[in-house]
């Protein structure tokens, strides 16, 4: 593929994933991401043959960022306790979006989970990758039950986020981080 073709590849996977995430995967057409890019349908068939390829490229858009924002954290923070401190304030970085629209993560996944589990297995990667960087920094902190704790702190990330999103609520969302902050720190 050419560079400029592999740029238009680029630019048409960061505007699906951003569609998506707004609208919803059923929501979001072929036209939908033609139109936001300013490109034809046929320039956008060239890429990508099906939504399901599009789902994937999007899902392996997505891994790509949250493997470099996972080695990023480990790097910048020694401390395993800082590490999960860190992930809790994603939440806070991304407040806005989240209040407005949901976890990326979650609503793809629930939507997929409804109608299409093939494609549902692959977007829930994205959770095995924080679930077992989760696993592995409590693990660093010496607890035996590491696996349980890391599922239950992205639970609790999921949940605080989706009852914002549900109330529209920020304080919901802050009070929970304050809560998910004193709960690691107690761990």
């Amino acid at each position: 593929m050419t560079r400029k073709g592999q740029i238009s590849r680029e630019r048409i996977i960061e505007a699906a994933n951003r569609l998506i995430y707004i609208k919803g995967f059923n929501q979001t057409s072929f036209a939908d991401v033609a139109n936001e890019i300013g490109i034809t349908k046929g320039n956008l068939h060239y890429h990508f043959k099906s939504k399901d390829e599009v789902l994937d490229a999007i899902v392996e858009y997505r891994l790509q960022g949250i493997r470099m924002l996972l080695s990023d954290w480990d790097n910048e923070f020694p401390d395993a306790k800082d590490r999960l401190h860190r992930f809790v304030q994603m939440l806070v970085n991304e407040e806005q979006e989240l209040i407005r629209y949901g976890c990326p993560m979650g609503s793809l996944n629930v939507e997929l989970g409804k109608t299409q589990l093939t494609q549902r297995d692959r977007s829930r990667e994205m959770f095995d990758m924080f679930t077992n960087w989760l696993d592995n920094t409590f693990k660093q902190l010496g607890n035996k039950d590491h696996r349980k704790l890391s599922q239950h702190l992205l639970a609790m990330a999921q949940g605080a986020v989706l009852m914002s999103y549900v109330y529209s609520d920020a304080d919901l969302l802050r009070n929970e981080i304050t809560l998910i902050r004193k709960w690691i720190d107690d761990v």
